[in-house]
């Protein structure tokens, strides 16, 4: 299956990528998280131009900021209309623990945090769901996928979220150098991947690995292919928005004429 993948949770990212063989076939991220409508249309048209014709669009649903979100979820919905193919969505967080489970296998439950604004961060769970067969070390047959979340909270409250949905000990407060006296909170406190921690690593420690901050195209694809042949179904392109915009509507104001 091709798919054409695009999400603007965080950096605006577009993938065409053939999931049988897991090529990347053209992709484009930015480098900036504010300019999504400048990006995205140039973008597209230029991953578009690949001769390979995508089967389905798929669009990070978020959770994120109300403006950068749609942008991405709207563009999609137009590609698929242009089209006339399916139209579906995934939560952005997927695409963040795909990259660390690919280049990472095995890798045990997964924190991700990202940028919510406000100060506050989105946050979610992932890893290997349970239920998986004994002995089972990959992560795709151990059913790899979300676990808890997704949640947005201010990163001092992010431990006590986590601690209520049962993954206490994630969150590992403080730097590098100041966790590393203590192996055994650092082996506990597990992966931690997203801009979320590189924005407040005093509150819920440094990126771990830092090289994975934002969610890419492509690797939203390929975790929306591993969840179509697992035989799950993915979403409609709705967003995730956990609370309600920044921008309020202007009140109508009564008329004092007659």
């Amino acid at each position: 299956m091709i798919i054409f993948s695009i999400d603007t949770s965080q950096a605006a990212s577009v993938a065409l990528v053939d999931t049988e063989s897991g090529e990347v076939l053209a992709s484009e991220q930015a480098d900036d998280q504010r300019r999504h409508v400048e990006f995205i249309g140039p973008a597209m048209k230029r991953v578009l131009a690949h001769p390979a014709a995508p089967d389905l669009v798929l669009t990070g649903i978020g959770p994120g900021p109300f403006t950068g979100l749609r942008v991405g979820i709207a563009a999609g919905i137009a590609v698929g209309a242009a089209r006339g193919i399916p139209v579906n969505g995934l939560l952005s967080h997927a695409a963040l623990a795909e990259e660390l489970r690919l280049s990472e296998p095995g890798t045990g439950p997964v924190l991700v945090a990202g940028d919510a604004r406000r100060r506050e961060v989105y946050f979610s769970v992932y890893g290997a769901k349970s239920g998986a067969a004994a002995g089972a070390t990959d992560s795709e047959s151990a059913g790899f996928g979300l676990l808890a979340g997704p949640f947005v909270a201010k990163p001092a409250d992010v431990g006590a979220v986590l601690d209520e949905a049962g993954y206490a000990g994630l969150v590992a407060p403080g730097t590098a150098e100041a966790l590393a006296a203590d192996s055994a909170q650092v082996q506990r406190s597990g992966a931690r991947i997203g801009r979320g921690f590189l924005l407040y690593p005093d509150l819920l420690g440094d990126p771990d690995p830092a090289t994975i901050l934002d969610p890419k195209a492509e690797y939203l694809a390929l975790a929306a292919a591993r969840d179509l042949r697992a035989g799950v179904e993915l979403a409609e392109p709705i967003p995730e928005y956990l609370r309600e915009p920044d921008a309020k509507a202007t009140p109508v104001r009564a008329s004092k004429l007659k």
